[in-house]
């Protein structure tokens, strides 16, 4: 064997074993990362005060809509209820057909108010 060859030669296993370390160490470094992040996040550790601060916010938001609901409901039933005082009887009345010609006139046409506020 010649010079070159030994001393190519020399160099390609230098090179090649130095490759195959640099490969090897990041395999297990990349091993020993994932290790370590299981062992972080699956620990079991629980902040009880998120928790705690989690259950007070939904017993103020379950408290507040109750609320609403509440003042909406009585907005709704005063809405509703029909002072009995008024002169809303139910009667329908019936508007004469002179009347009904002479509003069409003076209106040109134009959608009128039928319930005679």
């Amino acid at each position: 064997m010649s010079e070159e060859e030994l001393v190519i030669s020399l160099v390609a296993i230098v090179f090649g074993v130095g490759f195959a370390g640099f490969v090897m160490y990041n395999i297990f470094s990349l091993i020993r990362s994932a290790i370590d992040r299981k062992n972080r996040s699956g620990s079991g550790d629980i902040n009880p005060q998120f928790f705690r601060a989690l259950a007070d916010f939904k017993k103020n938001t379950e408290r507040r809509l109750n609320n609403m609901e509440a003042i909406v409901t009585e907005l709704e039933e005063d809405r509703i209820r029909i002072p009995e005082n008024s002169e809303a009887t139910g009667e329908i009345e019936i508007e004469e057909p002179e009347q009904r010609e002479e509003a069409k006139k003076n209106q040109d046409g134009n959608l009128r108010n039928m319930l005679n506020e």
